[in-house]
């Protein structure tokens, strides 16, 4: 072996070592900072704001955003940490620590989580995608990306996880855009994609059971809020802010991917290609999941005329796809992530301890002076809600910014007449706004699952871009609304 190869050899080995060594260091100095920065908020004096376990619970909370944002641990360990933390330090006491998984809304995540998984087995979701995009006529491009955007919209809250969804979008447009002979990554095939993924997989702040972020959102909230913010009542609220999103985006996809008549390729091969045919009859799961769907739909529709809580209704539906196999003892144990239903009953205490600690007086005390300059009026505080997040975003994953900012924001904006509601659903609107592929992970489940071939980041970033001026712009013409439903005073 001659002294180049040797060299080039002994470079490899190097870079393997090295490449194999880089997660225990990132793991290391992940918990080296956030033991650091936890230590130096601990040691923080108290003052009459905030006592001693109010400055303790902050620490350990600090230290567990650093550790949730450098993916040290998965965050239902993370959680499992914090609460250690505050019954073994003694910051609240063990019934308060644990007061998070005696609440309705718990059980409303249990069987929410648990329904999904049941709908994603039965196959009802792929098949209802495919029938939706083969029995509405299709006759043009514009056509094809406004069915898959509407599609996913319709579908995203039967299946409370994004990442999920986006692994039924992708191989739909996919088939789609070979069926019409677009070449990868060009106008028409960034166009079907990224109609897909936003679609599937970013508008879940339309509804409760829209993501985990939204649920886990919906358990910050006052009890007081939580029944006058219920399934139904969030779409309702939700609805203009998603309709301008959607129109916004879908007009900016086409002007910035404008496709060719001669590039449209024959429309109708496409039947061929997305093999519907092959699903068959509807099988006796299928049927058990579009009746559970239904009556559990309009159980949470129906709340205010039989008084049983969504929560309950939720379980009951849990409860029929259980009893009748759709839901199978092993699906339910593999299908439900169980360290998320883990992590929810946490975050469900974190609010209350704050809320026992008065930290959330504490906290509006410190925000006043910021968001207080900006409240001029609704549209200019919820604005720079949306500003804030965006830009919190990049350093905080999607589930850390609905954990922290809502307890940070929603106080204040209550103190101005904003119903917690109405700031929790531009928080989550804002939270799906970015433009960097490390920020999301539907979107980097949706780039991989087709090599890249379906867009590049520079095509994605573009629409990515228009997304956040229309969520803006959303809030914005929303903001009347709301106060003709009296969520804003």
């Amino acid at each position: 072996m001659s002294t180049g190869e040797q060299s080039i050899a002994i470079l490899g080995a190097i870079r393997g070592s090295v490449s194999q060594s880089l997660p225990s260091l990132k793991k290391a100095l992940g918990i080296l900072c956030a033991f650091s920065i936890g230590w130096l908020i601990w040691n923080i004096p108290p003052s009459s704001a905030l006592n001693t376990n109010g400055v303790h619970f902050l620490a350990t909370l600090s230290a567990a955003v650093v550790l949730w944002n450098s993916t040290t641990f998965d965050e239902y360990v993370v959680a499992l940490m914090l609460l250690s933390s505050w019954v073994v330090l003694g910051i609240v006491p063990p019934e308060v620590a644990l007061k998070g998984f005696s609440q309705q809304s718990w059980f409303f995540v249990v069987a929410a989580l648990g329904m999904g998984a049941a709908v994603n087995k039965s196959g009802l979701l792929r098949r209802l995608s495919l029938q939706i995009l083969r029995k509405i006529p299709v006759t043009a491009h514009k056509s094809h990306t406004f069915v898959l955007f509407v599609s996913g919209v319709l579908i995203t809250p039967l299946l409370p996880t994004g990442k999920a969804r986006a692994l039924i979008a992708l191989p739909i447009s996919e088939a789609i855009a070979q069926a019409m002979s677009f070449e990868k990554r060009s106008n028409g095939s960034a166009a079907l994609a990224l109609s897909a993924m936003l679609g599937f997989s970013h508008m879940s702040f339309m509804f409760l059971t829209g993501a985990e972020s939204c649920l886990l959102g919906w358990n910050l909230l006052p009890e007081w809020a939580k029944s006058e913010f219920g399934w139904f009542w969030w779409c309702i609220a939700a609805l203009p802010t998603g309709i301008v999103i959607f129109l916004f985006v879908f007009c900016a996809i086409h002007l910035i991917f404008p496709v060719p008549e001669k590039r449209r390729g024959n429309i109708e091969s496409r039947t061929s290609t997305l093999n519907v045919e092959t699903f068959g009859p509807l099988s006796g799961n299928e049927w058990i999941a579009i009746v559970v769907l239904l009556s559990t739909v309009a159980g949470w529709l129906t709340v205010p005329l039989h008084g049983i809580h969504e929560s309950w209704v939720a379980l009951i539906g849990l409860l029929a796809f259980l009893s009748s196999g759709v839901l199978d003892n092993k699906t339910f144990k593999n299908g439900v992530d169980w360290g998320l239903v883990l992590f929810f009953g946490i975050v469900n205490s974190m609010a209350m301890i704050c809320r026992y600690l008065k930290i959330d007086v504490w906290l509006v005390g410190i925000i006043e002076p910021i968001l207080g300059s900006l409240a001029i009026g609704p549209f200019t505080f919820l604005t720079a809600v949306v500003l804030i997040v965006f830009v919190a975003r990049f350093f905080l994953r999607k589930a850390a910014a609905a954990l922290i900012l809502p307890l940070l924001i929603m106080p204040y904006g209550q103190e101005i007449g904003i119903h917690p509601g109405v700031v929790l659903l531009a928080i989550l609107a804002a939270g799906e706004c970015f433009v960097l592929a490390y920020q999301d992970g539907p979107y980097q489940i949706a780039y991989s699952s087709t090599n890249g071939d379906a867009f590049t980041h520079s095509q994605a970033r573009k629409i990515l871009a228009a997304k956040f001026v229309a969520t803006i712009l959303g809030i914005a013409i929303s903001v009347p609304y709301w106060k003709m439903l009296g969520l804003i005073q």
